[in-house]
């Protein structure tokens, strides 16, 4: 072979490998371009299902959403977002964000990134009256750019539930007024009557006493007569009979009965106009906005109205702090509170063997609470029962005496109305004490522990 045929052959040979290896690389190039090829297909596939997914998803659910740039201008609704606002996305496209709610744009401009939530705002449909929406959202980046995310929920039918169920609060609060004022319309009734009788007794006594008094009046005038008609004529026999009249009747005695008779029968009628004014505001529904109340003075009231329920049955002593500052709360339904609670101590003494007891009622405060302890010497509430007196419709008290609802309602009263605590405590000497505790500026109460240490040793 020669030499340039060996050279020759050579070249062959390594071309005949570099094809090779070519064709190889090729085929593996080939391999992957296709493999990618069919991934893509995939990747497409599913974006398109995710996409299909997506958009099924806007158009199905009950939320309105809308999406907003930076510069508040919206990008696009959902379905429902459309409903809402009585428009084709097409029409809401371009447009700005406080065209459909008022002044938003300034509030979502203020707001950091992340989540947010408007408990309430007014949505303005097209061509419809506006209606209430909770705005929930979304403040960040939305594939490159910073985008708002709005979700409205139309909340026209929770407005109108929470609407009922304010009224259906208060409709049992009035009940619950009208139950106590019923359990305690007998006492009442005798609270009232008994000066109704005295006044009725002091104003017959009155008409008879001024029949006495004209009587020795027209004696007199006789005399008068008399002595004017006979000049200097004897009138010993008139004389007499004034005399002896007078003299039976203690004219002096008299005039000082009817001055006293009158003095009683105005203290009559003023606890008659005070009774009759402390149902009154006890039986008022109230505005459901917070008063500014004086506690000491809603207890004293209190007592008032139970005074013939607890008469020969309980000593009540109260225990005002004179310093107790005004607080803000609803007035009526603390007032209700307390009576439940005074009542239920009335009960449980009566319940003793003796039917004869103490109850005592004792208000403090510091810079965050109220207080009040009202304690009794009843029967007691033993303890495999406390955890449950609070419980609905539980109830010590006989079949057809109680519904067990009372502390039930105090404690939602008090705990969910008025951020404060209703609870048992240990107070010695008594057998039962609630403590009730109302925030002074509308805080939380958290620590109790202090005052009640203070109350047991006083």
């Amino acid at each position: 072979m020669s030499e340039n045929q060996a050279t020759f052959e050579a070249i062959a040979r390594r071309e005949k490998a570099g094809r090779k290896a070519a064709e190889t690389l090729l085929e593996s190039k080939s391999r992957e371009l296709y493999n990618k090829h069919v991934e893509l297909q995939k990747n497409a596939e599913q974006l398109k299902y995710a996409n299909s997914i997506l958009s099924g998803i806007m158009a199905t659910v009950p939320d309105s959403i809308v999406l907003c740039t930076s510069d508040f201008v919206i990008k696009g609704v959902n379905k429902a977002a459309e409903d809402l606002l009585n428009v084709d996305g097409t029409d809401i496209h371009g447009i700005h964000v406080d065209q459909i709610l008022s002044g938003l744009s300034g509030r979502l401009e203020a707001l950091p990134q992340g989540h947010f939530l408007f408990e309430q705002e007014q949505v303005e449909p097209r061509e419809r009256h506006k209606i209430p929406v909770e705005v929930k959202g979304y403040k960040g980046p939305v594939g490159s750019d910073i985008h708002y995310l709005l979700v409205l929920n139309d909340i026209t039918i929770r407005l109108k539930s929470e609407k009922a169920r304010t009224q259906m609060a208060q409709q049992i609060d009035e009940a619950r007024r009208l139950e106590a004022i019923g359990a305690l319309s007998s006492g009442i009734a005798h609270e009232i009557n008994t000066p109704i009788q005295f006044i009725g007794d002091n104003l017959d006594f009155l008409v008879d006493g001024l029949q006495k008094i004209y009587r020795s009046y027209a004696n007199f005038e006789a005399l008068r007569k008399a002595v004017s008609e006979a000049g200097i004529l004897d009138f010993t026999a008139e004389v007499q009979e004034i005399n002896q009249y007078n003299s039976d009747i203690c004219l002096e005695s008299l005039v000082a009965e009817i001055q006293d008779a009158l003095t009683e029968s105005r203290e009559g009628i003023r606890q008659v106009r005070d009774i009759v004014l402390l149902m009154k505001d006890f039986a008022h529904p109230g505005t459901g906005d917070d008063d500014e109340t004086d506690l000491n003075i809603v207890i004293e009231n209190v007592i008032k109205i139970c005074r013939s329920r607890h008469k020969n049955i309980a000593d009540i002593k109260l225990h005002l702090d004179e310093s107790l500052p005004k607080i803000l709360c609803r007035k009526g339904q603390v007032q209700q509170v307390l009576l439940n609670v005074v009542i239920n101590a009335i009960d449980a003494v009566a319940d003793t063997p003796s039917g004869y007891g103490r109850i005592r009622i004792q208000t403090t405060h510091d810079d965050n609470y109220v207080s009040v302890l009202i304690s009794d010497t009843g029967t007691g509430i033993p303890d495999s029962l406390r955890q449950k007196i609070f419980d609905p419709f539980f109830t010590t008290k006989p079949v057809g005496k109680g519904t067990g609802q009372g502390l039930a309602l105090a404690k939602d009263c008090i705990i969910k109305g008025h951020d404060g605590k209703l609870t048992l405590v240990d107070i010695p000497g008594y057998a039962t004490t609630f403590l009730i505790c109302l925030p002074i500026q509308n805080q939380l109460l958290t620590n109790l522990h202090g005052d009640v240490e203070n109350a047991d040793a006083a």
